[in-house]
């Protein structure tokens, strides 16, 4: 078992330049492990982009890492057949998986693909397919059959029936009803955890949903998550695609998964054992996955309330700045500060670290163990020190920064809050205050200090606040050069939360609302951010602010 992290693109045909461009700056700082190309790699055969085509072919166009592709709906320029007769490999890292067949990578991701168009008609066919011909025959994909499982599926056509049961609205310029009944066959077949197919016109991804099992089945229930990605030149900037992927696991549902959009459909038909053998690029394509069990949720909670896990259909994903290993930073929806409250900054200067494990989830599987949560917790608490390096660089230490937790049995999403702050209100203890007067206000118990590198005594049911300021010496020093090693002076104070007390879950932002003068935007829902009448476009431009101050800080996008 093993993990991977995978960068899936849709069609680029044939803007090589632009497209391994971007991708070569998103592996400088993410560092994938493979890139998987859906759709058309190739445009028409023409004089567009024959200049590219040569540079590419001549490895004058770097391609940073592994990256695979199949056929579109295109068929590939003749100077790229004639290439792929004698070799699969059309340039360093570039590799043609072949028209349909199965791979397992060196981190044991098993990967079934089927590139091209149906042919509707067989019997016009004159000729057998040849290794590049951009179309599949129903004969194709039920040989696929064999591979039994797949954590990805990758197609260029769409499944039939696929929007049955989804909420999620298609895009304009994008059909749903296009799809094949033989791909559909081969999902149901395969259970796969990701399906990724082509979808030219616009970005699509349906809710996840669970597979109909025999009721005479061993198998566990599996769930496969949908997701149409467009092409390079599509209006939408959607066009990639990444995740980490363990495959010791399946990756967790936020809200129970939807029912199969192919309960209509006919079932998979069952072949011979000689009719069933994978078409495999390695010798150990056929190797089987495995089901796991899940955890039954508590039926009191509704998931759709957290809007803070990303595979919820309709997350906020465009908020998205960083993705580390067990957590990731957001711009805060409904920030605080107004946009002009730090003009140092190119962002409201608000911020969440969210962790991708879900709270709500240890009343259904146990408690973690205590590494597991050191990990979560060092990797957050190394985004509070970057983000508030980043804060306190930017502002030539005029700005500090104040973080905050309300850690609550209860809370289905734990998460921290970061926001900039006046350094003197940090250095004069002016923060620290307020939380203190603020606390026994509301008859909390006391404040406690704690260091604030480590992970509490107490595993649950307390608020915890760290400051952090810097001195414009201290900074320009940093900036010179010695940014190996934390600076800045962070301090940290918490109290507990009896079972018993009522907690105000605004405390935090009420606090800091006071320092601000902003009380009138304690509310979340009263300070969500518009521009030209439209919130995705303010909170966007929010995020791409964040993103663009926190690039030279941000460790895991390296």
């Amino acid at each position: 078992m093993g993990t991977a992290k995978i960068l899936v693109v849709g069609g680029v045909q044939g803007q090589l330049k632009k497209a391994f461009e971007k991708i070569s700056k998103l592996q400088a700082k993410q560092n994938f492990n493979l890139v998987l190309i859906v759709g058309d790699l190739f445009g028409q055969d023409d004089s567009s982009h024959s200049e590219e085509l040569e540079l590419l072919l001549q490895g004058r166009i770097n391609v940073p890492l592994p990256t695979y592709f199949t056929v579109g709906d295109l068929s590939f320029p003749e100077k790229v057949k004639a290439k792929l007769e004698g070799d699969d490999d059309l340039c360093a890292n570039l590799f043609y998986l072949g028209r349909k067949g199965t791979m397992t990578t060196t981190e044991v991701v098993k990967i079934v693909y089927l590139g091209g168009r149906l042919v509707q008609n067989e019997a016009s066919l004159t000729q057998k397919l040849g290794k590049c011909d951009p179309l599949y025959l129903d004969n194709d994909a039920r040989g696929l059959h064999g591979a039994h499982s797949a954590h990805i599926l990758v197609t260029n056509e769409w499944p039939a029936n696929i929007t049955n049961g989804s909420k999620i609205p298609l895009p304009e310029g994008v059909k749903g009803d296009q799809g094949t009944q033989s791909i559909s066959n081969l999902c149901q077949a395969l259970k796969p955890w990701y399906h990724f197919a082509s979808s030219p016109a616009g970005v699509w991804e349906r809710e996840p949903f669970k597979h109909v099992v025999d009721y005479s089945s061993l198998e566990e229930l599996a769930v496969t998550r949908f997701k149409a990605l467009p092409n390079v030149s599509a209006p939408t900037k959607e066009w990639m695609t990444a995740f980490s992927l363990d495959t010791s696991r399946p990756p967790p549902t936020v809200e129970p998964p939807g029912v199969s959009p192919f309960i209509r459909s006919s079932p998979p038909r069952k072949r011979q054992a000689l009719e069933d053998q994978p078409y495999s690029r390695y010798a150990n394509g056929g190797q089987e996955g495995r089901h796991y069990k899940r955890a039954r949720r508590n039926q009191n909670k509704d998931p759709n309330d957290c809007f803070m896990c990303l595979n919820k259909p309709g997350a906020k994903t465009h908020l998205v700045v960083s993705l580390g290993e067990e957590s990731m930073v957001t711009a805060s929806r409904g920030p605080l500060p107004l946009p002009s409250t730090f003009p140092q900054l190119s962002f409201t200067g608000h911020v969440m670290i969210i962790p991708y494990y879900h709270a709500a989830d240890e009343l259904a599987q146990g408690k973690r163990s205590i590494e597991e949560m050191a990990n979560e917790f060092k990797e957050m608490n190394r985004f509070r020190k970057a983000l508030s390096t980043m804060i306190g660089t930017k502002s030539q230490g005029q700005l500090g920064t104040v973080c905050w937790e309300v850690n609550r049995t209860g809370i289905r999403h734990h998460h921290w809050q970061l926001m900039a702050c006046q350094a003197e209100q940090v250095k004069k203890g002016l923060v620290e205050a307020a939380f203190k007067v603020a606390g026994e206000r509301h008859e909390y118990p006391p404040f406690q200090p704690c260091d604030p590198d480590s992970l509490l005594p107490q595993r649950s049911d307390y608020f915890r606040v760290w400051t952090w300021v810097s001195d414009p010496v201290e900074t320009a020093d940093h900036t010179n050069g010695n940014d190996e090693k934390d600076f800045g002076v962070a301090k940290s104070m918490y109290f507990p939360l009896p079972n018993e007390q009522r907690f105000n879950i605004w405390f935090g932002r009420e606090v800091m609302a006071g320092l601000l003068q902003l009380e009138n935007r304690v509310n979340w829902m009263d300070a969500l951010l518009r521009k030209d009448g439209s919130e995705q476009l303010a909170e966007e431009e929010d995020a791409q602010g964040l993103r663009t101050d926190f690039e030279e800080f941000d460790f895991a996008m390296k």
